[in-house]
């Protein structure tokens, strides 16, 4: 991923780097970020040394940028990062521009429960986006001297776009490709085997705790 994205940046033709969040993870990607950054001068890692969400460490991402734009995308290469450059066309006419999976690549029981959670948003924030959770994102960096994202959960994704979307701000979203997953799990499943899946309660929880608490903090303008 990162020399992928290395690859396309350069084709850009701008300034850049690259932030990888290691949010307390078991594996390797920690090592692997630490070894790239010898080689690379502008690919820094950030850790946290224990778990904190996928929120969280998006928030950590954007705390730790330096760019005038940031762009924002999972690492489990699910999307085609040549098209940033589609995205990146389009920030003289928007200040946040979303992908939207144009034909999600995921099993029949996470389309479900992805479905159910974009339907849920759409009722409680009277309206909402084609795709609340897409990881395919560019923001103007200015826009987080306004905005905070609070969520610890997936919910953060959904912070991203309504809340510069309240404040006035431009959001735009544009279809994208979508690859199926390769490895690793999805937080919210404990087991799968084919289309089926144990659910694990508690992140789903947090995410509903979550998504009410933002709606209340927008009846208030506490954003």
């Amino acid at each position: 991923m990162i020399e992928t994205a290395i690859e396309v940046l350069s084709g850009l033709e701008i300034e850049w780097e690259i932030i990888v969040v290691d949010d307390g993870s078991s594996d390797r990607t920690a090592l692997i970020s630490e070894e790239l950054s010898k080689t690379y001068q502008d690919v820094k890692l950030v850790k946290h040394e224990k778990n904190r969400g996928i929120g969280s460490a998006v928030n950590t991402g954007i705390i730790s940028s330096s760019k005038k734009w940031i762009f924002y995308t999972d690492c489990d290469g699910q999307f085609n990062l040549s098209e940033l450059e589609i995205l990146w066309n389009l920030r003289h006419e928007a200040d946040v521009i979303s992908g939207f999976r144009r034909k999600r690549q995921d099993p029949l029981m996470r389309l479900m429960y992805s479905f159910a959670y974009n339907t849920l948003t759409y009722i409680i924030f009277f309206g909402g986006f084609k795709d609340v959770d897409a990881s395919f994102k560019l923001f103007r960096r200015a826009i987080f001297d306004q905005v905070r994202i609070r969520s610890s959960s997936s919910v953060a994704d959904l912070e991203l776009l309504i809340l510069p979307r309240k404040l006035g701000y431009r959001v735009r979203q544009i279809p994208v490709s979508h690859y199926p997953r390769r490895a690793g799990s999805v937080s919210c499943e404990s087991y799968r085997k084919g289309i089926f899946a144990w659910v694990r309660i508690a992140p789903i929880m947090e995410m509903f705790v979550q998504l009410i608490q933002l709606r209340l903090r927008l009846w208030r303008g506490d954003v």
